[in-house]
């Protein structure tokens, strides 16, 4: 049993009358629910089944980006202390990027690929002496079609180990400049041909420029090891404190044994009531989504409003059905009334939730790559807060940090969860609404695993709790580590 400083609730009389006041069509019921199930299974065709990379117009620079920074901040591992070097690994080897990057730009369409792309490709395979590989990957380079001539001439000189008598390395180096952007996979090339060439200053100058192109990204991510790990310190102290209370609280046979169970408030709605609302919900955002999505300037508009028309659907259904004609407002029902009062005295179980997160995706991920599984780019990689504008920064910062936690917790806590909690046991709620919310996002194994266990965790904080507002804070602070990350390291 869990400790709580809420008592049990249960309705009147003539609130629980109240409850067949409400009588939803089964038939429609049944086509929401056909309809929900059919965007589900779309989500699951695209995260386990679907071949290649999704299609994206920038595909080829995202994957650039993603992997100059990566394959840079790598580089620089030898400079970092052991114990930063063992955070950064969490069980790779050395290696695995290089080789998770080349698969990566394998699932290339071919229609998307750029020159760039093919060198890139092949300056991976040089790297990790793939020889058979890397003259694969210059068989496709068209000895008609610029720049390919270059890049073949100088894939030969730094990998290959052609006859470099009469080579011109001002020259080459010249070309490479124009051709290849400052990434790190230019600085490769540069140097190694320095090297050859034996031109000890530019070496040494390339070597100055790569460290100046990423050190921010190093310190970014020193920042963001240091708020993580102070997060999960002040996390587990606080998981201690809530332990330790609640055993004394447990041996303290004086107090009502009323403060050792979960809130278990009854929901003001039926099972029924609440599915029926949630698949009706559900099934108009699919579409919303669907129509948009083939209307001219309907891609646009989801690229502006997705977000809104995925969620407002459900939670406008559920502020005008589930609580029509109760006693109680929505925001009751959830717990947002009081917010500063729940926050002060829920601030315990968010910092323990949060550490408890933190832990449960470095494992998760640690076990992924044990399988060899891992997150594929495109389940984190936001285009929007990497190229867009400081407008477009902005706007997807709030989306991501502020809408979607509160929007989602409403949804997959405060409907889901207690609609479910209305007919089953705390156990089976908890895992229901957490793996209805994993599914919701689309995710391969690893990441529906983190969502999981997420969903899990802030199930239990509203049944601990009676609130979705900690739910709101941990969910929040979780993206906003997501968009740091990305943007620290990205942008």
């Amino acid at each position: 049993m869990n400790e709580s400083s809420h008592p049990s609730t249960v309705l009147p009389d003539c609130e629980r009358d109240s409850r067949r006041e409400i009588h939803f069509s089964p038939t429609l019921t049944a086509l929401c629910l056909m309809v929900c199930l059919c965007g589900f299974g779309v989500l699951l065709w695209s995260a386990f089944f679907s071949e290649g990379i999704r299609e994206s117009a920038t595909a080829s620079r995202d994957l650039e980006r993603l992997a100059s920074r990566l394959l840079g901040f790598e580089s620089r591992l030898s400079e970092l202390s052991a114990v930063e070097q063992a955070i950064f690994r969490v069980g790779e080897e050395d290696g695995d990027t290089r080789e998770q990057i080349r698969l990566w730009y394998a699932e290339l369409p071919q229609d998307r690929r750029k020159p760039l792309d093919t060198l890139y490709v092949g300056i991976l395979d040089g790297e990790a002496n793939l020889s058979d590989d890397l003259r694969q990957s210059m068989r496709e380079w068209s000895p008609e079609i610029a720049p390919f001539p270059t890049f073949r001439q100088i894939v030969d000189v730094v990998y290959v180990g052609k006859d470099t008598a009469d080579v011109d390395y001002t020259i080459l180096q010249a070309r490479l400049a124009e051709e290849v952007p400052a990434n790190w996979f230019y600085f490769q090339l540069a140097g190694r041909l320095a090297s050859q060439s034996g031109n000890e200053a530019l070496r040494e100058s390339l070597h100055r420029q790569f460290q100046q192109f990423t050190d921010p990204q190093l310190w970014k991510w020193r920042m963001l090891v240091v708020v993580e790990l102070s997060l999960g310190g002040i996390g587990l102290i606080c998981f201690v404190f809530v332990v330790v209370r609640w055993m004394n609280l447990k041996a303290d046979f004086s107090r009502p044994t009323a403060v050792f169970r979960f809130n278990q408030r009854i929901s003001p709605w039926t099972f029924q009531e609440g599915m029926a609302v949630f698949v009706r919900g559900g099934a108009l955002s699919i579409l919303l989504i669907a129509l948009l999505s083939v209307v001219p300037y309907g891609v646009n508009i989801l690229e502006d409003y997705g977000s809104l028309l995925l969620y407002l659907p459900t939670v406008g259904f559920a502020m005008v059905f589930l609580c029509r004609s109760r006693s109680q407002s929505f925001l009751e029902v959830i717990g947002c009334k009081h917010v500063s009062q729940v926050f002060r005295s829920s601030l315990p179980i968010i910092m323990s939730v949060m550490a408890l997160g933190l832990m449960g995706d470095w494992l998760i991920m640690l076990g992924g790559k044990t399988f060899g599984i891992s997150t594929h780019w495109t389940e984190w990689f936001l285009p929007q807060l990497v190229w867009g504008s400081q407008a477009e920064l902005l706007k997807t910062t709030i989306e991501v940090v502020v809408l979607a936690p509160v929007l989602e917790e409403i949804i997959f806590r405060g409907i889901v969860y207690s609609t479910l909690r209305a007919k089953y046991g705390f156990s089976v709620s908890m895992i229901g609404s957490a793996a209805i919310f994993a599914l919701a996002h689309g995710y391969g194994p690893v990441a529906f695993l983190s969502v999981l266990w997420s969903g899990m965790l802030w199930a239990w904080m509203y049944e601990r709790t009676g609130s979705i507002i900690p739910g709101i804070c941990v969910h929040a602070v979780n993206n906003g580590l997501v968009v740091y990350f990305l943007v620290a390291m990205f942008r």
